[in-house]
């Protein structure tokens, strides 16, 4: 019975957190910045609308005209709805069957053989989603020329639905995430003494994966599938988008109203969400409980002399400080860190020297001085990757944008990392149970919500201008990056959170506290060496997430530092020139087949994410020796900066009550 109230709480605060999300658009549309009355009127007009039989409807812009009609939430959710849902279930099936068989091939090989596919899956990975969407279309268009035989069908017209370009295109991403999770749960359960034990009763590689490793394995990849489902959904909204598919992102950007977000939110949020609390209920899984020892003692908040003595032992510890100079020397993190410095000075010398000038080319004329052709203009010697369609050069472009992308990518993996590690320590030790709890719930729901359209819902009101814009660009830049930031907060803060109590648990943790150490004595000497190296992958895979939000941003017009709109041209503006705005025109892309647009963005982006899922590796594979805290340590450090005695007093009575 508790359980079932746990997961009713949770999808009562995931529906709360949706609903204020929903109305979050109403408070930068005002002359304010931050307009709480219309905020408060949108939170009104929601529960009005869910609350109004006659108020359930969607706003539906006719194809081609400015009309709209209503639709009602019936038809909606029988049609648009189940037509995306549909698309985005069938990838994840097509996906998971795939990756599960194509595991046991990578296992069961060896050698090279093995080594060459774990390098394919590597590079498979780096590509963003749209880069597949992409490749497939050409591939299929150049099948077409050849043979006059078209494979699939790239776009939806007059309501026609399309399944299979979808579906395939949407699968490729989630099916190389499960392969490599697979094969990491596959390694990691034969480490176990069982078995060893069924290899020496005789039985094959293949029938102890198959018939003692799939089960636990298969429940390992179900509670960590929450990720894979996450990047999916964004993934589905730009499939729809190029695909012209009239479905979930169709109708929330014609119906932009918070009743519209809130009730397509909820559409995606509900169904995901019963079905992943309704396993876990079946398989018994249980949440980290905090440990018991911090009722009992007084844990005080800091320690002057212990500060100090911290202090002190990051200058001491050379140690410490020789085995991260060891593992930065690492090649799989040395040689990706300085491409993507390469890429980063090679950008910004180029505005030093020429203040980020762009060319523009309207036309081409040859020797007689005959036009020979306009804008765009395909890459020649003249201009080497050609220029987009208003004439600008692709490749200043990239010179100009690399080094925005790359400031902006790690600036926001870093906000993401510092707040949830601020945020987890109050989450750690400061927060009750149920204010853990509500984190936790609220963390499980942003799991079943597309990132890349909550992203958009926030960010739309402020970057896109019709006329003056109410704030400055650095104002903007500061708005976007604090978006991108907070937006995963309650996830960050929960796994940070988690991690440092995993920590706590430890005995050599309980044995400091027993001793009387502070909050700041176990962050410092505890928690802190336990936690830097996963600190640091984090935020490697966060700069990964960041730039694969990017290229989706792009897609949807959503550009860094905002956008005008025109009102004699569907031409937006960007204010900057950064690598995601470079792929808005990719829907033109797809109708003309002029691919030298797409394919240097592209190039940077895959570049990228491939130096830095390298340096995830190495960091994975080779981390950070921590040396385990001894407490005499403690004890005599502390009693050494200081006569005066730095322990808590440890309240007896209370802990023997307990």
């Amino acid at each position: 019975m508790k359980r079932l109230w746990t997961i009713l709480t949770k999808f009562l605060f995931g529906v709360i957190g949706i609903i204020l999300i929903s109305a979050a658009p109403a408070l930068f549309n005002g002359s304010s910045f931050l307009d709480f009355r219309s905020y408060g009127e949108a939170l009104q007009m929601i529960f009005t609308g869910f609350t109004t039989a006659s108020e359930w409807t969607l706003s539906y812009r006719i194809p081609g005209s400015l009309e709209t009609i209503p639709v009602s939430f019936e038809k909606f959710l029988s049609g648009p709805y189940v037509y995306s849902m549909s698309i985005f279930l069938m990838a994840l099936a097509l996906a998971f069957v795939s990756a599960f068989i194509l595991s046991f091939a990578v296992l069961l090989s060896k050698g090279a053989l093995k080594r060459s596919m774990l390098e394919i899956i590597k590079v498979l990975q780096s590509f963003p989603d749209f880069a597949y969407i992409f490749l497939i279309q050409i591939g299929v268009i150049a099948i077409f020329q050849q043979t006059g035989f078209l494979l699939l069908s790239f776009y939806s017209l007059g309501g026609e639905e399309i399944y299979l370009a979808p579906v395939v295109c949407l699968s490729v991403v989630p099916a190389v995430l499960f392969l490599k999770l697979f094969i990491l749960l596959y390694e990691e359960e034969q480490r176990h003494p069982y078995v060893e034990l069924a290899r020496s009763k005789g039985l094959s590689r293949f029938e102890v994966l198959r018939k003692h490793c799939t089960s636990n394995v298969l429940k390992s990849a179900f509670y960590q599938s929450k990720s894979i489902v996450w990047l999916a959904l964004s993934a589905l909204l730009i499939i729809e988008h190029l695909f012209g598919v009239e479905g979930i992102l169709y109708y929330l950007r014609n119906d932009f109203s918070p009743k519209g977000i809130a009730f397509i939110l909820l559409t995606v949020f509900i169904p995901l969400y019963i079905f992943y609390a309704l396993v876990e209920l079946w398989l018994g899984k249980y949440e980290i409980e905090r440990n018991a020892v911090f009722s009992k003692f007084n844990l005080r908040l800091f320690d002057l002399n212990e500060i100090r003595a911290g202090f002190r032992s990051l200058f001491v510890n050379r140690r410490s400080a020789s085995t991260r100079l060891a593992t930065l020397k690492n090649p799989r993190i040395l040689i990706p860190s300085f491409i993507v410095l390469g890429l980063f000075t090679t950008s910004v010398l180029y505005a030093v020297f020429t203040g980020d000038a762009i060319a523009q080319t309207n036309y081409l004329y040859d020797e007689e001085g005959s036009i020979e052709s306009s804008a765009p203009h395909s890459p020649s010697a003249e201009i080497l990757f050609g220029t987009d369609p208003y004439g600008y050069s692709i490749g200043q472009q990239l010179l100009v944008g690399m080094k925005y992308t790359i400031v902006l990518s790690l600036l926001i993996a870093g906000l993401r990392i510092v707040f949830g590690y601020l945020f987890g320590v109050v989450y750690t030790f400061f927060f009750t149970d149920k204010l853990r709890h509500f984190v936790n719930s609220i963390a499980e729901g942003m799991h079943f919500l597309p990132l890349t359209l909550v992203t958009y819902i926030l960010l739309l009101p402020v970057l896109i201008s019709y006329g003056q814009w109410e704030l400055s660009l650095s104002e903007r830049l500061l708005f976007q990056a604090l978006i991108m930031s907070l937006v995963v907060l309650p996830i960050t803060t929960s796994a940070i959170g988690n991690e440092m109590n995993d920590t706590l648990k430890k005995e050599y943790v309980i044995s400091s506290v027993l001793m009387g150490g502070s909050m700041s004595w176990i962050l410092s000497k505890h928690i802190q060496p336990e936690l830097w190296p996963k600190l640091v992958l984090m935020w490697v895979q966060h700069i990964i997430q960041v730039l694969q939000m990017f290229v989706h941003l792009g897609i949807l017009n959503i550009f860094v530092g905002g956008a005008l709109a025109q009102s004699d041209s569907p031409r937006l503006i960007p204010e900057i020139y950064e690598l995601s705005g470079m792929i808005a025109i990719s829907r033109e892309v797809f109708s003309t087949n002029q691919f030298w647009m797409i394919l240097p963005p592209l190039a940077v982006f895959m570049i990228l994410i491939y130096c830095f899922i390298t340096i995830a590796e190495g960091f994975t594979q080779k981390q950070l020796p921590v040396v385990q805290p001894e407490v005499e340590d403690a004890r005599d450090s502390v009693k050494s900066s200081d006569s005066r005695t730095s322990f808590t007093r440890i309240r007896y009575a209370e802990a023997n009550k307990e």
